[in-house]
C-alpha cells in the first residue's frame, strides 16, 4: 500500500496539470480579445491607486472612490483623448486631400520660386531640393489617418471596449488589495520576491506613463497649439508626432519643431517662424527641466532610449494601446533582471537577503 501511494498522487499530480492547462487555455482564447483592454485597465489603475488611497481614507467606502475615480478618467480623460483622435483623423483627412488638390503651397517650397531659398548657399539649396517635404507630409499624414483611423472603424467594437476597460478599471480599483493578496499567495517565488518584482514594475509604470510619457503628452499639446497659433498645416497630427519623438534622447521635440519653423520660414512666414521658435524655447522646451522632475522625481527612472522602442514596438505590435502595453512589458522585464541579478535562481539566497532586511528593519 505504502508504494502504491507515490504512484497515485503522481497520477493525480498530472491530471489536476492536464486539467488546468486546457482550462487555462481556453479560458485565454475567452480572454484574448480583451487581454490589451484589460493591460490599459491594470496600468490605469495602478497610477490612479494613490489617489484611490486617499480617497478610501476620506470617504470610507472603497466602491464610491472607484466610481469617482472610474468617472473622473471617463470625463477628464476618455472624452477629450477621443475628440483629439477624432480630430486627428479629420485634420489628417483634409491635409491628404489639400495637397492632392492644391499644390499652390507647394511652390513656396520650390527653390525655383522661392526667394528665400535662393538667397541660400548652393550647397544648402541642393540638400532642400533632394529633400521631398511634400511626399513626406502626405506619409506621416496618411499613416494618422490609417492608424488612428481604425480605432473609429468599428463603432460597435470601440463601445464594447470602452465598456469593458471601464469596468475592469472599477472591479480593479475596489479588489486591489485582495488581488495583491491573490498574486502573493499563487506565486511559488517567496513573499520577499514577489513584493520586490510587484514593486518595481508598479514604480516603473508610474514612472513611464505617469512620468516620462505625461511630460512627452504635456509638450506634444504644448507644441500643437503653438502650430495652431502660428498657421502649421496639420498642427494636431505634428503635436501628436512632437509627442512621440520627445521621448528620443537628446533630440527629442526639435525633431518635428525645426521642420515646422523652417517651413514656416520658406514659405513667407518669417514672423510666424519667429514666433513658433520662441513659443518653442520659452513653452515646449522648459517642460522638460519645470514640469518633468515634479511627476518622474522620486520613482523608478527609465532609460528613454528602452521606453522610446517600448513604444515604437507596442505601437508597432499592439496599435494604439501599444503606447502603454510596450512600456509595461519592459517594466516587467527589468523587474526580472533585477531579481535574476538579486539572485532568485540561486537557492536560499533571495530568501536570505529577504529575511536579512526584515530582522534590520526590526
Amino acid at each position: 500500500m505504502t508504494k502504491q501511494l507515490p504512484e497515485h498522487m503522481t497520477i493525480e499530480k498530472w491530471f489536476f496539470l492536464l486539467v488546468t492547462a486546457v482550462v487555462l487555455y481556453l479560458f485565454w482564447r475567452v480572454i484574448q480579445p480583451f487581454i490589451l483592454v484589460l493591460l490599459i485597465a491594470g496600468v490605469v489603475a495602478v497610477i490612479l491607486s494613490p489617489i484611490d488611497r486617499k480617497l478610501r481614507v476620506w470617504l470610507k467606502r472603497p466602491r464610491f472612490s472607484a466610481i469617482l475615480l472610474v468617472l473622473g478618467t471617463f470625463f477628464l480623460i476618455f472624452i477629450p483623448l477621443l475628440i483629439t483622435l477624432f480630430l486627428m483623423v479629420t485634420q489628417a483627412s483634409d491635409l491628404i486631400k489639400t495637397s492632392f488638390d492644391d499644390t499652390s503651397w507647394l511652390e513656396k517650397l520650390n527653390p525655383a520660386t522661392s526667394p528665400l531659398i535662393q538667397a541660400l548657399p548652393a550647397p544648402v539649396q541642393k540638400e532642400l531640393m533632394e529633400i521631398d517635404l511634400a511626399q513626406m507630409g502626405k506619409s506621416i499624414a496618411s499613416w494618422a489617418f490609417e492608424n488612428v483611423g481604425n480605432l473609429f472603424s468599428s463603432t460597435t467594437k470601440l463601445i464594447l471596449h470602452a465598456f469593458i476597460f471601464f469596468l475592469s478599471l472599477y472591479y480593479i480599483l475596489v479588489n486591489r488589495d485582495k488581488l495583491y493578496k491573490d498574486v502573493l499567495a499563487l506565486s511559488p517565488l517567496e513573499d520577499g520576491a514577489d513584493e520586490k518584482l510587484l514593486k518595481r514594475i508598479v514604480n516603473t509604470i508610474r514612472s513611464v506613463v505617469f512620468g516620462v510619457m505625461l511630460v512627452a503628452i504635456i509638450q506634444g499639446f504644448i507644441a500643437g497649439l503653438g502650430m495652431t497659433i502660428f498657421g502649421v498645416p496639420g498642427s494636431l497630427i505634428w503635436g501628436a508626432l512632437t509627442a512621440l519623438v520627445g521621448l528620443v534622447p537628446l533630440l527629442g521635440t526639435s525633431i518635428v519643431l525645426i521642420p515646422a519653423i523652417a517651413y514656416l520660414f520658406f514659405t513667407g512666414s518669417t514672423g510666424a517662424a519667429l514666433g513658433l521658435l520662441i513659443w518653442s524655447l520659452v513653452f515646449v522646451s522648459t517642460i522638460d527641466n519645470v514640469v518633468g522632475p515634479h511627476l518622474i522625481g522620486g520613482k523608478a527612472h527609465m532609460n528613454s532610449f528602452l521606453v522610446l522602442l517600448s513604444v515604437l514596438g507596442g505601437l508597432a505590435s499592439f496599435g494604439a494601446v501599444g503606447s502603454i502595453a510596450g512600456p509595461t512589458i519592459l517594466a516587467a522585464l527589468l523587474g526580472l533582471l533585477e531579481l535574476y541579478k538579486s539572485g532568485i535562481l540561486t537557492k536560499g539566497k533571495i530568501v536570505k537577503k529577504c529575511e536579512n532586511k526584515k530582522a534590520g528593519s526590526s
